[in-house]
């Protein structure tokens, strides 16, 4: 197993609301129904969400780490039944937050090698994928896939990918259809990990398409 898996697999981090809605007849206003609240989110998908967006480079390194240690103490509390999980879901989303008040310091980009594939190029490649534009096809089922890289091709391009235990954790490498690649460590050089920097809901969605084709 290489060195960058943190822990964790990804959590849905769909929200669904239902906003309310006036309606007019014969002059008469109509009751807005009520809005049907958010998905709740436990201290285990606050922890996730905070893995996510430091991967995204909108945490500092040492805030994170001083946030980590904080919010396994919050989960282990939890496990330990010394807390409810809304009070321990309460404190991680206050770890979350103040986290994210500590960006990292900008950093200067390089102009990128004529024999790389970029972040933005990966990332708008899964995008493809995420839209239904393009499909996966595996080397072999995903399922099988378990804690190791597998490997699978999008129009003509050859992608290795880290499975923990469910869906895509990160990007290996790419190798574009002219020969161009793209690593691990091309990718945390610059802007982070393509998988790292989609939004949540098309990680999630990236997820459930490769889960799901029966190889």
């Amino acid at each position: 197993m290489k060195r960058r898996d943190v822990l964790l697999g990804s959590v849905a981090t769909a929200f669904a609301a239902t906003w309310s809605r006036v309606a007019g007849a014969v002059a008469i206003v109509r009751p807005a129904p009520s809005p049907v609240p958010p998905r709740y989110f436990s201290a285990g998908d606050h922890m996730d969400r905070m893995l996510r967006d430091f991967h995204r480079r909108l945490i500092d390194q040492g805030e994170f780490d001083k946030a980590f240690g904080r919010a396994i103490e919050i989960l282990g509390a939890s496990n330990r039944g010394e807390t409810d999980e809304i009070d321990a879901s309460g404190r991680m989303l206050a770890v979350h937050s103040e986290a994210l008040r500590h960006p990292p310091e900008p950093r200067e980009m390089p102009p990128l090698p004529d024999d790389q594939v970029g972040v933005a190029e990966a990332v708008a490649l899964l995008r493809r994928v995420i839209s239904g534009e393009v499909r996966i096809r595996l080397a072999r089922p995903w399922r099988e896939v378990i804690h190791t890289l597998g490997q699978f091709e999008i129009d003509g391009w050859k992608l290795i990918a880290f499975k923990r235990s469910h869906g895509v954790k990160y990007l290996d490498s790419a190798v574009a259809p002219d020969g161009r690649t793209g690593t691990y460590d091309s990718w945390e050089a610059r802007e982070g990990n393509p998988v790292h920097l989609l939004a949540d809901d098309e990680q999630d969605r990236l997820d459930d398409i490769i889960e799901g084709i029966k190889a």
